[in-house]
């Protein structure tokens, strides 16, 4: 006979071999991105890339909108009408949500098209014809995403999430690379985002396969059941919070765009690039450790939370010093061997966003921390306010300092954000956050 200990136990191992296969991903997921900017990059040269960049920034942070909170509406849904065994309401929500995300997403295509003829962002042929290929790829994006979280949540993360973290970039880097080696005729950005739209299309198909694979046979015998009005008041304020995060990673870049030329922004992706990894550890970090913090804060063990949490920024925080050192220190040396000489210019931007970061791990899983421990209306509240900042900081560097100047907002928006979450860590759940705290105990 097992027991209740025997069962939390097995469970605990699960949640971590999980999160550990999840972290795994994360690092190949990185490897095969910056192999995918650096063939970009060198392909395109700086106004492609800037094109390019711009582009695909747009597309990020219209998807969030398009999806309107369904991915993680419908995984949170999912496995708890699936424990429950109410086959029904998820047939209902499976139908709605897919309804929902390709209505949201021609919707604001359409829109999105108006209003950059309005703002004359078409004022190049190479300009124009990414753009129109990324509002084009834009509800494929929105429902493979949709797709996926159903998956998740029938309890097949890993399966889920090796559709869009492996495959997906594996097959737009060798689409990518192949076309640019055999066809220089075609290294512009038109043809790069024409070329996601084809992977977004097979990447589709791959999670409608696995959907159909894992969904339980029963609610293709049951009848149908909605509860349409309940799901979207659950999903407006998940868009809201989606839309804030993406806003805060995709402001520079955008307004960037706008205030300055495509070989400004290609040059600063690559800055950004560079400075995401700088806090890498902190991401995969999180996925491992946040399982762990809701635990131990649920059994009410604060010292042992306080003594992981200590660990674990420090851990953090030894691997980002180093990147960060390098790349304040000689990060365009660095990406003008990776990327192209044309990419020194990076240097300054990719010292600021790398400061940054490196702030951004010393503070340690402020954000993962509330979250796993019911404070998640502290982050959003502290979500909006960061970006609405970054948006003003943006709007008011750029123009005075470019590049720097996108880096210099961002930076401040970032250190700004973990400043007021370590306070509210602080206040909430008597937690010091920081790799610097003097834990006690072993």
């Amino acid at each position: 006979m097992i027991s209740m200990n025997d069962n939390g136990d097995i469970l605990r191992k699960q949640l971590i071999r999980g999160a550990t296969g999840i972290a795994f991903f994360q690092v190949i997921n990185r490897f095969l991105l910056l192999l995918l900017g650096v063939t970009l990059a060198r392909g395109l040269g700086t106004d492609g890339y800037g094109v390019y960049s711009y582009a695909f920034a747009l597309l990020t942070l219209l998807v969030v909108f398009a999806e309107l909170g369904m991915p993680t509406l419908i995984l949170r849904e999912i496995a708890a009408y699936q424990s429950q065994e109410d086959w029904a309401h998820m047939r209902g929500i499976l139908v709605r949500s897919i309804q929902v995300v390709i209505l949201s997403s021609i919707i604001i295509a359409m829109i999105a098209a108006l209003v950059l003829n309005q703002i004359d962002m078409w004022n190049s042929i190479a300009q124009s014809e990414t753009l129109i290929w990324a509002v084009i790829l834009l509800p494929f994006v929105a429902l493979s995403k949709v797709i996926v979280a159903a998956v998740q949540g029938l309890q097949h993360v890993v399966r889920a999430q090796s559709v869009e973290m492996l495959v997906r970039p594996t097959l737009v880097l060798l689409c990518i690379g192949t076309i640019f080696y055999f066809y220089p005729d075609m290294r512009v950005p038109q043809y790069a985002m024409a070329i996601q739209l084809v992977i977004a299309v097979v990447i589709l198909f791959l999670a409608g396969g696995l959907l159909r694979r894992y969904v339980p046979q029963q609610i293709q015998v049951t009848p149908t059941k909605y509860q349409t009005h309940q799901w979207l008041a659950s999903a407006v304020p998940l868009t809201l919070i989606g839309g804030a995060g993406m806003v805060n990673s995709q402001t520079d870049i955008l307004m960037l765009g706008f205030f300055r030329t495509p070989g400004e922004v290609g040059i600063y992706r690559v800055a950004v690039q560079g400075a995401a990894l700088v806090a890498f550890g902190l991401q995969a970090a999180n996925v491992v450790i946040a399982p762990q913090f809701a635990r131990l804060y649920a059994q009410g063990d604060y010292d042992r939370l306080q003594r992981l949490v200590t660990k674990s920024a420090r851990v953090i925080l030894l691997a980002a010093l180093p990147v960060a050192v390098t790349f304040i220190l000689a990060g365009g040396v660095i990406a003008a061997w990776v990327f192209g000489k044309e990419f020194m210019q990076s240097q300054t931007p990719l010292a600021v966003l790398a400061a940054g970061q490196l702030v951004n791990a010393a503070m340690g899983s402020v954000g993962f921390l509330l979250n796993m421990t019911r404070h998640e209306r502290d982050v959003a509240r502290t979500l909006f306010i960061t970006a609405g900042l970054n948006i003003i900081l943006n709007f008011f560097f750029i123009p005075l300092y470019g590049m720097t100047g996108a880096a210099i907002a961002t930076s401040i928006s970032l250190v700004l954000w973990n400043i007021l979450l370590y306070i509210i860590v602080k206040k909430r759940i008597g937690i010091n956050s920081t790799a610097f705290h003097a834990a006690k105990g072993r």
